[in-house]
């Protein structure tokens, strides 16, 4: 019997000795096996190349707010308000819900294009009663919040890789999207 224990404790022994090897994996399934949720050298590079520019005066940002959403003006005095690194207007036709615009400006410290490119690839949720749907129109990376209880939505977007790109109001995500006047936007190519 102990001759039987030895033995086996001995082939137990050898088995785990053995050395194991793996086969090689081509580059396709090296891919496969990276977290897809890590930051690419490309982003990374990106990243870097944001710290190092200035960011935009307010003078510069001021002039990208649209002059009018879905045929409504500014509103009163603080409509548009241009402050460190952020522009915003307040649109808002007579009686009904209005619509808020805003750009940020990712060079320098701020963090606002890594953020929204972690958010697209973690796709987190939100609180009960509200939605988030990530997905890509016209070539851009889109997250639009939904909350329907309230009837507020947003959808935003990084346009040129540096500003971060928002519109909120009452109607459906897809018709703000329709909202957002590229031509106006093509000022900021200068500043790539």
């Amino acid at each position: 019997m102990n001759n039987y224990i030895s033995l086996c404790c001995l082939c137990v022994l050898l088995f785990s000795c053995k050395e194991t090897t793996t086969p090689a994996l081509n580059t396709n399934e090296q891919e496969v096996l990276t977290n897809p949720l890590q930051t690419s050298q490309g982003e990374k590079d990106l990243y870097k190349t944001l710290k190092k520019k200035a960011p935009l005066t307010e003078a510069q940002l001021a002039i990208i707010l649209p002059k009018e959403i879905n045929g409504n003006a500014p509103v009163g005095e603080f409509g548009l308000k241009v402050t460190n690194q952020l522009a915003s207007g307040m649109y808002q036709p007579i009686g009904k819900k209005g619509y808020s615009f805003f750009i940020q400006d990712g060079a320098g410290s701020s963090a606002i294009v890594r953020n929204f490119f972690t958010s697209f690839k973690t796709k987190p949720q939100g609180p009960p009663q509200t939605e988030y749907i990530y997905s890509e129109r016209d070539g851009y990376k889109t997250i639009a919040f939904i909350q329907s209880k309230i009837k507020r939505n947003s959808i935003g977007f990084v346009y040129n890789n540096r500003f971060k790109i928002s519109i909120e109001g009452p109607d459906d995500v897809d018709v703000l999207w329709t909202y957002i006047d590229f031509e106006n936007l093509k000022k900021l190519n200068k500043y790539n």
